[in-house]
């Protein structure tokens, strides 16, 4: 039960944002601490030292369906013979 949305970011947006996150095929999905852009720094502390609660979530939730202990959403999963 998350609601998600997508939709383009501003940068200018960054900084409001309460957790960072980067998906890769092998990392799953890894928490950000920090961002650093010119002269500008954006910290999310919970990315720091630790996944912060929505990160830890997603990922939990991503390695649930690749060890197939969770159900993955319609489309998500083909056989490849």
């Amino acid at each position: 039960g998350m609601e998600i949305e997508e939709r383009p970011v501003a940068f200018t947006e960054v900084k409001d944002f309460a957790e960072c996150g980067l998906c890769g095929t092998a990392a799953v999905i890894s928490p950000v601490g920090l961002i650093h852009s010119n002269d500008n720094d954006i910290e999310f502390s919970s990315g720091m030292s630790e996944m912060g609660p929505v990160i830890k979530k997603i990922r939990e939730t991503l390695v649930g369906i690749q060890l197939g202990e969770l159900s993955a959403p319609k489309g998500w999963i083909y056989s490849i013979a």
